[in-house]
């Protein structure tokens, strides 16, 4: 399906994702987010690289802080991005083994190595605290965090629009989209699939809405151990 963009010279037809990335369609925006975890056992798991644990949301706004597992990191760069103290968009580039952000954050989404110390990738695993807890987490060899878990900003609405998982081995695996509205203290299920080994991908023609502030993850478990990859796209719309 196209979507028809006029400006003054012609009109001109884009497929709607890249209109939207292009900024052309008026008060929406995209976010892409997929994971990676390396060892699904048989309770659900938060699909990141940081572990078997479920992702632990902050409950607090403070500065971050980046260290690594390598020294051959420290100096390195990161681009944090997250939400600030009012859940509005925010990010900044801290050093790895330095000193803090100077924004604080209560919710951290994506992290990016900005710049090596050593090579071309981060040679340690670069683990980004915020509130004590790990908001983000980059692989060793990764450059950027792979971690299915997303938070609506304030005065933004979201639309579950598609979500994937993939299974290394042969086994039968659960997967399942978790959502958590801020005036609410559980998660509830917006989506669930089961597959045996293989690859899912479900899009939506009457999406999910998602209100402000929303915690959104995908979690997943498998009948043996198992590595799992999953994502889901969003669009963003801006309201008053």
């Amino acid at each position: 399906m196209g979507f028809q963009i006029s400006n003054l010279r012609e009109q001109l037809n884009f497929p709607f994702g890249i209109a939207v990335q292009k900024g052309l369609v008026e008060d929406f925006s995209g976010i892409q987010k997929f994971g990676y975890n390396d060892s699904v056992g048989t309770s659900f798991e938060t699909i990141w690289t940081n572990g078997t644990d479920l992702y632990v949301y902050p409950t607090t706004a403070t500065t971050a802080v980046a260290t690594s597992s390598s020294t051959d990191d420290n100096g390195s760069t990161v681009h944090v991005f997250g939400l600030d103290e009012n859940f509005d968009l925010a990010d900044e580039v801290i050093t790895v083994g330095g000193s803090a952000s100077t924004t604080t954050f209560i919710r951290m989404h994506r992290a990016f190595v900005a710049s090596a110390n050593t090579g071309v990738v981060n040679v340690g695993d670069i683990t980004v605290t915020v509130d004590s807890k790990t908001g983000a987490y980059i692989s060793a060899g990764y450059g950027q965090t792979l971690q299915s878990i997303y938070t609506i900003p304030r005065n933004k609405r979201g639309y579950l629009m598609s979500f994937d998982i993939g299974n290394s081995k042969d086994l039968e695996l659960e997967a399942k989209i978790m959502a958590r509205p801020i005036n609410g203290n559980t998660f509830q299920t917006k989506a669930f699939q089961t597959i045996r080994g293989g690859a899912f991908r479900k899009e939506y023609m009457i999406p999910e809405v998602l209100t402000e502030k929303t915690d959104i993850e995908m979690r997943a478990k498998a009948s043996a151990t198992s590595s799992v990859s999953g994502g889901f796209e969003l669009l963003l719309e801006d309201y008053d």
